[in-house]
This record gives C-alpha cells, structure tokens and sequence, in this order.
C-alpha cells in the first residue's frame, strides 16, 4: 500500500473511493478491513497502510515517469503469448504505468548502491581489495538480497539505509570524529522510519558505543552525537499519526509502549521451533535460500580472532532479529521469498567471511564460495526470472498453487498456509520455482519483453562489461594507494 500512498504524493488526488470524514486505512481494500476499525484518515494522502517515510523513498520515481512518460499505456501490452493465463494478463496490463516504471527501477537501484556501500564496509575492515569484491559479487546475486532487488518491499531502502548507518559507525572507530556517529545515527533513524524492527540493530550499536567509552574511560559525550538523531526519529516517529488522523482513542499510544514487544508472548517450544525454521525450513530457511551464509560457521570464529567485539556485535544482530519475529504468529513471513523479516542481517551474516579469505586456504575456500555461492545464484535466479507470487502460489482461497494446499476439501476455506509448504522439499516454494523455471518458465522481464532477446542481452551484456571494468579500475586505484 505504500507505493499507492507515495502514487498520491505525486499526483496530489485522493483515491477515488476515498470519503472525507469517514474513510479509514484500507478503504479502498476493505477485506484487510472488515470491521472497518481503527482511526479515520484526517486526508487522502495518506490514507494508505505503510509508512509515510517509506513512501517518500519511492515518490522519486513514480514522479520521474509521471511527468516524462518514459513508459506509457501503449509502451509494452502483454497477450496470452507472453504469459498463457488470461487473468494475469489482464491484471499486467491494468497496472498503472507510473508503479511500473517504480517498480522496474527503484529495487534495482537502492539495492546496487547496498551493494556498493557493503563494499566500502568491506573495505573499512582492512579486506583485501580483491576479497572484498568477491564479498560484494557474493551478496548481491548469491543472497537473497538478488532476489529482494526485484520488488519494492521496505526491506530494501531500510538495508541501504542501515548500512549506511553501519559504515559511518565504522569510520568513528577509524577516525575519532564525533560527526561520522552523527552521520551514522541519521542514517539508521531514517531507516527506523522506514521499518521499526531496526531498532533491533541500533541498541546493540548503542550498547557497543557505550562499552567502548567504559573500555576506554572515554568522554560519554559520543554517546549524545548517536543518541540525539535517533531521539528525533522516535518522537518524529510518534507524531506522524497525529498529522494522519483524526484524533481518536485508537491513535492515542503509551510513549516507550515499544518495548513491550521484547517480552516473549509464545512457548518457548514455538520460538525454538520457529527459529529453526526461520534458519534451516525447506521452505523458507535463509541458509537453505542463501546457501553460502553456511559459511558463517566458520568464518564467525575466524572473525572472532580478528575483532572479537564486534563479531560479538554482529552476533547480537542476529540473535536479536531472530528470536524477536520467531516470536511472531506469522514468523515464516506468508509467502515471502526465504525469510524475508532476516532480510537485514544478511551482510553482516556475510561480512566475516573476508576474515576467512585472508587466512584459511584460498584452494579449499574457492571450491566452498564457488559451489555454495553457485547454488545461491542459482535459487535466486529462480525468483527473479519469474513471477513466484502468482504461478507457484497462485492467489488467496484458490485450489491451484501452494495457496490450493491450505484450502480445506469442506467448509469455509482459509488464507494461511499449509506447513507442508514451509517444513517440506516437496512442497517448497523454492523447489516448485526452480523445476517451474526449467520446465515451464513464463519470464517476467519487462525489459525482455519490450526490446526482445537480441537487443537485451546485448545491453545485458555491455552492462556486466562496463561493472566488471569498474571494478577493476577501483581495484587498481586503490592498490596503487596502498
């Protein structure tokens, strides 16, 4: 719903089913909402579910076809030889053309400058050149985050952004500059904004900040320059409903009620069980998706030997994200490629594999990242080259798909999901995917499909080019620094 809020801030018109004084969040969807509750939009806007500062991310490129009608209603329109289900034809060519050239676009982008950031990061360790190239080709297309740079999820500009964050928390340790935590601070409390559960990164950087000033009988003062942004984020945080909404008992909010949400509210059988799950589930497991995060279990302890601190931090990343959603009903994330609530801790799942590289025996390690990293290339490329979400899911109720699983033979049927799809090989997302892929593929590749195979693959080809070029050129650059 975001990306129709961020529509709005662009064009400036109210949805059309929207009624003043008396529309509510998912209006325009009322089977999200059925009992129509919660609090009545003060403004058409943002009438939408989502965060307003998500929203903003993606306006940009809703405005920039908006007003230069890059594509268009005429530009590209699908038929039954392009994909053999009438109804998502249908559905493809109804789509507005502005979300289109925002989705075409704005995944790709945000997700190349995370990979670039992760390569700085990986530069501020004291990698390699070399190897921190190699980490970087690692995370973008043998991860998940390959997968996640083909939707507009809020995954995406909050991983940027968190990063971002990560990197100037790293030139404070380099250079003792107070305006590097400040930098740092932004950054992650605009990606707080964005997504809440970032937090579950920024109080362990507090609590490393804070440790490091006793450590070292620092001045405290370093502590405020992180804290002050971030205060402002939380505040900005709790008055953005007031300017959304008519003031009612449903926006009103208990300051710091937050942190309720660190009290378990399940089993401990069913945080276990979903952990696990979360991690090594056929059918939404992060290292079954991403195989080459396995190398984690050895490049965790070759990192501790390097930066015991701050593996220590990394860890807690980890352990945090995990046990805070494994808490959750719907922890597997629905249908969500992998696990799609540890999206964020994926490059610091990868970072420490830079200490391996530099240690361990470079033969031996090429084999393991060739071949996991291989497989990774292989399970994502089977997400990105196709519409997962409609030809191996199929939609909500229906019989047909992964969907059809969850639907009793009588009675009134369901919107979950069947457990055989998550803890099952034969019923994985993944493994209907890649046979789908060799056996049937439908490909979803706009770019494909308007300038046919020839012309693609030639600037498919100049593009891979013209990257590996320039990572050759900064390698060089920076090799001759050294």
């Amino acid at each position: 719903m975001a990306e129709e809020m961020a529509l709005r801030m662009v064009t400036m018109e109210t949805h059309p089913d929207y009624v003043e004084g008396e529309s509510k969040i998912f209006f325009n969807l009322p089977i999200h909402n059925p009992h129509n509750l919660g609090p009545i939009c003060s403004n058409g806007i943002t009438c939408f579910a989502g965060s307003v500062f998500y929203s903003i991310t993606q306006a940009p490129f809703i405005a920039i076809n908006h007003h230069f009608s890059i594509i268009t209603d005429d530009t590209l329109v699908f038929s039954t030889n392009d994909f053999a289900d009438a109804h998502y034809v249908f559905w493809r060519n109804s789509e507005n053309v502005d979300l289109v050239f925002m989705e075409l676009f704005y995944g790709p982008f945000l997700s190349a400058v995370t990979v670039g950031v992760f390569f700085l990061i990986c530069l501020e360790q004291k990698f390699t050149c070399k190897n921190s190239i190699i980490l970087s080709f690692l995370f973008a297309f043998s991860t998940i985050i390959w997968a996640y740079s083909n939707t507009s999820l809020n995954t995406v500009p909050a991983g940027l952004f968190l990063l971002l964050g990560y990197l100037f928390f790293k030139k404070f340790f380099r250079f003792k500059q107070n305006r590097f935590l400040l930098l740092s601070s932004a950054s992650l409390g605009f990606a707080f904004l964005i997504r809440t559960d970032v937090i579950l990164f920024i109080i362990p950087m507090w609590l490393f900040i804070f440790g490091t000033i006793l450590k070292r009988n620092s001045k405290i003062h370093s502590l405020f320059f992180y804290s002050i942004p971030l205060i402002f984020s939380y505040f900005t945080h709790k008055f953005i409903p007031s300017l959304r909404f008519l003031p009612s008992e449903d926006t009103g909010s208990v300051m710091g009620g937050e942190l309720t949400a660190f009290t378990f509210g399940s089993s401990l059988s069913h945080i276990l069980t979903s952990s696990f799950g979360l991690l090594f589930a056929p059918g939404v497991g992060l290292f079954v998706f991403s195989p080459i995060l396995l190398t984690m279990f050895f490049s965790f302890p070759d990192f501790f030997k390097k930066c015991k601190y701050e593996c220590l931090l990394l860890a807690s990343f980890l352990g945090m994200t995990l046990f805070f959603h494994a808490d959750l009903r719907d922890w597997h994330g629905l249908v969500a490629w992998s696990s799609r609530y540890l999206v964020l801790v994926v490059p610091f799942l990868l970072l420490p594999l830079g200490a391996s590289l530099e240690k361990r025996n470079k033969k031996l390690m090429f084999v393991i990242i060739l071949t996991l990293g291989f497989l990774g290339v292989i399970f994502n490329l089977s997400y990105v080259v196709q519409d997962v979400s409609w030809f191996v899911w199929s939609t909500p109720g229906s019989h047909t798909g992964l969907f059809g699983l969850g639907v009793p033979a009588y009675g009134q049927f369901n919107l979950w999901i069947n457990d055989i799809v998550i803890w099952t090989f034969q019923y994985s997302q993944l493994t209907h995917s890649i046979s789908l892929m060799f056996e049937g593929l439908q490909h979803d590749i706009y770019l494909l499909h308007l300038f046919g195979p020839v012309i693609y693959f030639s600037i498919l080809l100049t593009s891979i080019i013209f990257g590996i070029y320039l990572f050759w050129r900064i390698k060089s650059i920076l090799e001759k620094q050294d």
